[in-house]
């Protein structure tokens, strides 16, 4: 065997070998994930289910940890989610995607007229959707009950990202994938946007609040979780060196946070105290 067709085989069999870490990598930490940025819960299913902008897919995570498909390649790159009662609304571009969630089906499209990035979105008592747009620095507002929408403008707005409805204050937390954004607050009365806290983070995306009231926001720029305490008096770091962490997922029956790593294609749980 000459030496160049020697140094040919040993290059296919290490390539071949990598393959197959990666594949086996994949299979234990959840194959089915692909740029994971949204996560809800379905307590009919008793599941969790998560949305892969790089499939168009969304996928299910039992209760014994295990990925099953959901909708594969349904939607067309499917970010923020929120569920009420059986339905779950969806994120995509430039239109939200009502889906029943028993039936797995999309009953109906929000189409939203001047949307370009649609990214995070949440709803308050009434139904009424709020979705940021990181292109269009602005944050929609459809009602699925006469079709109506509005657009909401700020110069705090610098790529709004995660967005979530704080009820006892009436207000939508709003915070931007940019240099050290602030925890913004609209007014869901007025539609007025101001700071609620300022703090030195960058490249925020996702916002949740647990049952005692501490905020949690997640930053790409520094890879970690951050604590808004019950005082609002400060910040605490609560878990480091996670890389792109997206949208951020409280569930009270176990008390923890659930991170989907979007670069990773993973789902980091955070137990809280």
């Amino acid at each position: 065997m000459n030496k160049k067709l020697k140094i040919t085989l040993i290059t296919v069999v290490i390539l071949t070998l990598c393959t197959l870490a990666a594949l086996l990598i994949l299979k234990l930490s959840g194959s089915k994930l692909n740029k994971p940025e949204s996560i809800v819960y379905d307590p009919i299913g008793d599941r969790f289910l998560i949305s892969n902008v790089g499939s168009g897919s969304i996928v299910a995570l039992d209760s014994k940890g295990k990925y099953m498909d959901y909708m594969p390649k349904a939607l067309n790159s499917p970010k923020g989610m929120a569920l009420r009662d059986d339905m779950l609304f969806v994120c995509e571009p430039n239109r939200i995607a009502a889906i029943d969630v028993s039936e797995a089906k999309i009953v109906s499209y929000y189409d939203i007229e001047g949307a370009r990035a649609l990214n995070d979105i949440a709803l308050d008592e009434y139904g009424v959707i709020y979705a940021t747009d990181t292109e269009m620095n602005c944050v929609w507002i459809y009602n699925p009950k006469d079709g109506s929408t509005e657009k909401v403008m700020s110069q705090l707005f610098n790529k709004p990202n995660g967005i979530y409805y704080d009820r006892p204050r009436w207000q939508m937390f709003v915070v931007n994938f940019a240099q050290r954004s602030p925890v913004m607050s609209l007014d869901v009365r007025d539609k007025t946007v101001n700071i609620f806290m300022d703090s030195v983070y960058s490249q925020l995306d996702g916002i949740a609040v647990d049952d005692l009231g501490r905020i949690f926001i997640s930053s790409w720029a520094e890879q970690m979780i951050i604590e808004i305490p019950q005082e609002q008096n400060r910040f605490l770091v609560r878990k480091t060196g996670l890389k792109s962490p997206a949208d951020l997922y409280y569930h009270l029956p176990t008390n923890e946070l659930l991170v989907p790593l979007f670069n990773k294609n993973k789902i980091e749980r955070i137990q809280l105290d």
